[in-house]
Order: C-alpha cells, then sequence, then structure tokens
C-alpha cells in the first residue's frame, strides 16, 4: 500500500489556519510529527504562513535540518534528560515541565554558547504533562534564574489524554493562570500557547482569550479536520492526503461468523451484525500498516467491514463500478491513518511537493 500527500493542498490548509488565527493576534506552528518531519510539508506549511515548525522527535527535527530548513522548531514532547545537548543543537523552543529538566537544558545551552527558549507546560484539566496551576510562580521563578535559557511562554494541552474538550471556560482559567504569574513576577511572556487544532473552533467563534498568541497545529492543516468535535472550519482541503491498496480477494461469503465469539487480533471484541451473503473484497493493508478506522472508501457502494494485522475486509456488494481482484481502492484519510500510515516501515511514501512559485 501506499500513502500520498498532495503538499499544495497542506499550504493551502496552513494558509487557512494563519489567517483565522491572525485575526485574534495568534501565531502559529505547524506540526510536522504526523509525518516524521517531512521536508516537503514542512515547506508547504512555512509557505502558508506558520512562524515555526513543532515536532516531537528529534530525528524528525534533524530530518528537517539535514533538508535544509531553517525556521524555529519547538519541541513538542518533554525532553529526556540524556538528550539536552541535542535539544539545544537542533531546536530553537521546547516544552518542559520539570525544573531538573530546565536545569539540563540550560547546561546544555551554556555549554553550547546557546540560548534556549523554554515554554513552562501547565496542566489544565486533561492530566497529561504540565505543572500545577499553585506549583507555576515557583517553577517560573527557578526558570527564570538559569543560564543560557530564555523563559519564552507558558503553555498548556487539552483534548490528548483524557478527551477534556476546550471550552471558553477552562482557556479563561488557563488564561487567569498566566495573568497571575506575570503579575507576580513582573514578566509579560512572549508566547502564550494556548492550544492546538481542538482551539480553533473557538477561535472561529471569538471564544479564544486575548492573551492567547501561539498554538501548536497539525491535524486542521494536514486533513482540515478537528475529529474531537468535528467543528465545520474554515479548511478548503480534507483530501490532502490519500491511500492506495490493492485488492487481493473478492468473493461472496456470508456476513456474520460462525462460532463462539471472543478478542481479535488487537484483543477487541466485536458484534457482527447477519446481513446474509455479501460480496466482499480484502486489501493488502492493515492494521501493522495504518489505523484503519480513519479511512474512507472512495468508491460509492463501498464500506469498511474491519481490518486484522494485514487485511483490510471490506463490503463491496453495491461497489460501482464493481471491485476486481487486482485493482487499486482508494481512501480518504483523518489524521490517526495519516500518522500511524506515515511511521510505518511497511507503507511507500509519495509526496507530490509546492508547485514552483
Amino acid at each position: 500500500m501506499r500513502i500520498e500527500v498532495d503538499c499544495e493542498r497542506i499550504r493551502a490548509n496552513a494558509a487557512a489556519v494563519t489567517e483565522l488565527c491572525a485575526r485574534r493576534g495568534i501565531e502559529v506552528a505547524g506540526v510536522t510529527k504526523c509525518v516524521c518531519g517531512e521536508p516537503e510539508v514542512a515547506r508547504a506549511m512555512l509557505a502558508g504562513g506558520c512562524t515555526m515548525l513543532a515536532d516531537s522527535r528529534l530525528a524528525n527535527v534533524a530530518r528537517l535540518r539535514d533538508a535544509g530548513i531553517t525556521a524555529p522548531v519547538l519541541l513538542l514532547r518533554l525532553p529526556t534528560l540524556s538528550e539536552a545537548a541535542d535539544v539545544v543543537r537542533l531546536c530553537e523552543l521546547s516544552l518542559v515541565s520539570e525544573v531538573e529538566t530546565a536545569r539540563a537544558l540550560s547546561a546544555a545551552a551554556a555549554a553550547a554558547g546557546k540560548t534556549h527558549e523554554l515554554i513552562l507546560m501547565v496542566e489544565s484539566g486533561d492530566r497529561r504533562e504540565g505543572v500545577l496551576p499553585e506549583d507555576t510562580v515557583a517553577a517560573c521563578r527557578a526558570i527564570l534564574e538559569l543560564p543560557g535559557i530564555e523563559l519564552a511562554g507558558i503553555g498548556t494541552a487539552l483534548n490528548c489524554l483524557c478527551g477534556v474538550l476546550p471550552t471558553a471556560e477552562n482557556q479563561e482559567a488557563f488564561a487567569a493562570v498566566v495573568e497571575q504569574v506575570e503579575s507576580e513576577l513582573g514578566i509579560r511572556f512572549r508566547l502564550v500557547s494556548g492550544g492546538h487544532s481542538g482551539n480553533l473552533h473557538l477561535v472561529q467563534s471569538g471564544h479564544v482569550p486575548v492573551r492567547f498568541n501561539h498554538f501548536r497545529v497539525g491535524e486542521a492543516i494536514l486533513t482540515g479536520t478537528d475529529f474531537s468535535t468535528w467543528a465545520d472550519l474554515p479548511m478548503p482541503h480534507m483530501d490532502a492526503f490519500k491511500v492506495y491498496a490493492e485488492v487481493i480477494e473478492v468473493k461472496e461469503k456470508p456476513s456474520a461468523p460462525d462460532g463462539e465469539i471472543g478478542p481479535d487480533a488487537f484483543m477487541e471484541v466485536h458484534e457482527w451484525p447477519d446481513l446474509g451473503v455479501r460480496r466482499r473484497a480484502i486489501c493488502a493493508l492493515g492494521e501493522i500498516d495504518l489505523r484503519t478506522s480513519s479511512l474512507k472508501p472512495l468508491r460509492s457502494g463501498v464500506s469498511v467491514v474491519g481490518a486484522s494485522s494485514d487485511h483490510l475486509v471490506l463490503d463491496v456488494t453495491e461497489a460501482d463500478p464493481p471491485v476486481r481482484l487486482g485493482e487499486e481502492m482508494a481512501f480518504d484519510t483523518l489524521y490517526p491513518a495519516v500518522s500511524t500510515g506515515w511511521a510505518s516501515s511497511c507503507t511507500i511514501k509519495v509526496v507530490h511537493p509546492l508547485a514552483p512559485a
């Protein structure tokens, strides 16, 4: 199977996101982790108006640098102590939640003769990374004392672990923490990194705090969606990525299993309605390749039945035109399929670069 990306559509989506955010004074970091730091996708994000890039893995950042991309890069995942020197070497900014990690980055920055910028993450309810709000002032004080470090701002993340949705209320609560810290320390943060794709519908409706001036956006740029809310975002393209897989079997089969049902290959138990005998096709694509639940067949009359490690089963009874053995099936993708498919060593990646200026 292969996954293809149209970088001109990525550029157009990035332009739509950055224009939407610019109306509220918010700059956008284009997140490249979903495509493993694919340089052409990064260039499309920058061409669309992103002021910096963001990724969670240093190997991806190294790929960007090796491709000659010099734009500022924010490291999204909290740095490990052991990679502090590489973080300082490859990235201009990083997110932190531990003062000890900030100290390691300070030592690395001093050794390299550099200044490294930090954004301190604050817990806002999703229970992933971040200091508790009541500990934010003390953490900021400690970081401000470190040589080679600039505390550029404060950030938060929702909807990533527990699925807590960004709302006007929890955004304002975070903004209040920011203003309290600024007041107590007598400083003004350059960056208040308040959200990601899941916050864009609030930007669109005008329910975003004035102090928010930085977002980290991947999904909306790459797939034109926010699947946590299914908000109607002003993205021109929801089809920048497509997946293709060859049909390896076409047969009439009963739709209901025959036998006692237990967990499948991925320890999940499903219910299978009896729809009678149906025409089914199998594609050479499975859960090892990508998240198959995030695929949408492009051919009329085709639906996904399910998938195992290596096989995607489709109902093609009403397919128009009929599905034939050996042909390719095409699928639109959501963010989970893109992120897992691009990271898979078993998929062929095809990049259609930006059109020449």
